[in-house]
C-alpha cells in the first residue's frame, strides 16, 4: 500500500482504456498537488503494451488485492544473531517488549528464544558459570511463522505475543498478536469501470474517494460520499483529457500519447457507435499535443494490438474480459479486436471449449467472447453455457453451433452488454 498517495487503477483484465486513463489521471493529480499512482488488476495486452513501448512510459505495479498485508502492519525489528549472548538477548527483549525473539544464522532465519528457555538457561549459566549463546537455545518448535504477503483478517492468532514474519528462510520482522489494520484506509479512485465485480479483490479494506466512467451504473456503493463523473462518451480518457483543460493544467507530451491511444482504442478508430463528437475533438487536440499523425498511429496502433497468432485457446477467451451481474447470476464476455475474424474462427471448436472451461471454472452463468473483426465493422459472438434462450431474445436470431454473427458491431458497452443482461431479466 502506498501511504499518503492515492492509488488510480481500472478494473480487472484492463485494456487500454483502463491502462491510460489511470495514468493519466494519476498524473493529473499529482500536478495539481495531490500525490497519485496509477495501478494496474493485470498485465498490459498486446495493443496496451505497443502503446506503452511506443511513449516511454513503464508497465505500472500489478494490484490484485487491496487487502491489508501482514508486511503492511508488521514491526521491522531486527533479529539477533545466532552467537548472541544471554545479555544480547535479554537487552533486544528490553527494547522490544516481545516476548519471542528471532534469531538469524549467517542471515537466515533460524527461530526463536522463547521465554521458558531463556529463563533455563539463565538460570543454569548462574549455576554452571558457562556462556550460552542464543544458538544454544534457538527453538522452531511451538514457533508459528507467519507471511508477510497474508492478508491480516485471515491472521490465525494462535498465541498472545509476538509472531516471526518470515518467507522460506528470509526474516523481515515482527507482528502482535493484538496488531490492527490502520485506521487511516488506503484511497483509491476507481476509473473506467463502476462495477463490483470489476474492481480489484478486498475494495472494502481500502475507501474509494472517486469514480470517473463512461460506462452504465453498475450497482456501486461507498462508505462516504464520493466524487463521481459518469459520462456518455467512448472513452474514460476522453474525460480526463477535458479535466486537464478545465483545470488549466498541461498535458504532457507522453501523456496525451496514452490518452489519444486509449481513444482509438475503445472507438476503433472512430468506427464505433459509442463514438460521440466530443472523442473526434478531444482524440484532434492530443494528436497534435503527442506529435503524431492520428491516423498513421491508430492504424499502426489497432495491427499491433491486433496479431493473435501466439495466442493460445484461453489466452483468446480470456482477451478484455469483464464480469457482469443480473438476476442474481455473473457472466463474463471478453472481446478480441482483429483485422481477420475468419482466421481466428478456424478455432472455433478449441475457442469453445476453452470458453466452457473458463465458464465452468468460474461458476459463471455464461461465458461469451466477441471476435470483432475491425474492418468489417462486424462481431461474432461465441458463448459457452446455457444460453441460446438468452442470446435469441437479445440480438432476435438463433444461434447455430452457439454462435451468432452480428453485422455493424463493434461495442461491446453498447451493442452487446444492454442486450444481453436486458434478456436475463
Amino acid at each position: 500500500m502506498s501511504e499518503n498517495v492515492i492509488l488510480v487503477t481500472g478494473h480487472k483484465s484492463p485494456d487500454t482504456d483502463s491502462f491510460c486513463s489511470a495514468l493519466g489521471y494519476a498524473n493529473l493529480k499529482t500536478q495539481m498537488g495531490m500525490p497519485a499512482k496509477a495501478i494496474c488488476a493485470g498485465k498490459a495486452n498486446k495493443e496496451t503494451s505497443f502503446v506503452l513501448d511506443y511513449f516511454k512510459v513503464e508497465h505500472p505495479e500489478i494490484v490484485t488485492s487491496f487487502a491489508v498485508r501482514i508486511k503492511d502492519v508488521m514491526e521491522k525489528v531486527p533479529a539477533v544473531d545466532a552467537a548472541a549472548s544471554l545479555e544480547d538477548i535479554l537487552a533486544w527483549r528490553n527494547t522490544h517488549d516481545m516476548n519471542r525473539v528471532p534469531v538469524v544464522k549467517d542471515g537466515k532465519f533460524v527461530g526463536v528464544v522463547l521465554p521458558s528457555r531463556l529463563i533455563d538457561a539463565l538460570a543454569g549459566a548462574w549455576l554452571d558459570k558457562k556462556t550460552v549463546t542464543a544458538l544454544d537455545i534457538v527453538s522452531k518448535a511451538g514457533c508459528q511463522l507467519v507471511s508477510p504477503e497474508l492478508k491480516l483478517k485471515e491472521f490465525d492468532r494462535g498465541h498472545a505475543g509476538a509472531f516471526p514474519v518470515v518467507d522460506g528462510d528470509t526474516y523481515f520482522g515482527m507482528v502482535r498478536s493484538k496488531v490492527e489494520a490502520p485506521k487511516e484506509k488506503q484511497k483509491v479512485v476507481l476509473i473506467d469501470h463502476n462495477e463490483k465485480v470489476q474492481i480489484i479483490d478486498d475494495i472494502e479494506d481500502a475507501e474509494i474517494i472517486e469514480n470517473i466512467d463512461h460506462h452504465r451504473i453498475g450497482g456501486l456503493t461507498t462508505e462516504n460520499p464520493i466524487f463521481i463523473h459518469y459520462e456518455p462518451v467512448g472513452c474514460s480518457c476522453t474525460i480526463v483529457a477535458n479535466f486537464y483543460w478545465q483545470y488549466g493544467q498541461e498535458i504532457p507530451k507522453h501523456i496525451a500519447g496514452l490518452l489519444l491511444s486509449a481513444i482509438i482504442s475503445d472507438t476503433v478508430l472512430f468506427r464505433s457507435p459509442t463514438c460521440t463528437p466530443k472523442d473526434v475533438e478531444t482524440a484532434k487536440k492530443l494528436a497534435t499535443i503527442a506529435g503524431v499523425d492520428l491516423e498513421a498511429y491508430g492504424l499502426e496502433m489497432l495491427k499491433a494490438g491486433a496479431d493473435v497468432s501466439d495466442f493460445s485457446d484461453e489466452q483468446i477467451v480470456r482477451t478484455d474480459m469483464k464480469e457482469f451481474g443480473a438476476n442474481g447470476q455473473v457472466i463474463s464476455i471478453g472481446q478480441l479486436t482483429t483485422m481477420n475474424a475468419e482466421e481466428v474462427l478456424t478455432r472455433k471448436a478449441a475457442l469453445l471449449k476453452a470458453l466452457e472451461d473458463l465458464r465452468a471454472s468460474n461458476n459463471y452463468a455464461a461465458s461469451y467472447i466477441m471476435v470483432t473483426d475491425i474492418l468489417k465493422e462486424s462481431t461474432n459472438l461465441l458463448f459457452a453455457g446455457d444460453a441460446e434462450a438468452i442470446v435469441a431474445a437479445a440480438f432476435g436470431q438463433e444461434p447455430k453451433e452457439q454462435e451468432v454473427f452480428l453485422a455493424n458491431t463493434l461495442s461491446r458497452k453498447k451493442q452487446i452488454v444492454p442486450q444481453i443482461l436486458g434478456a436475463m431479466k
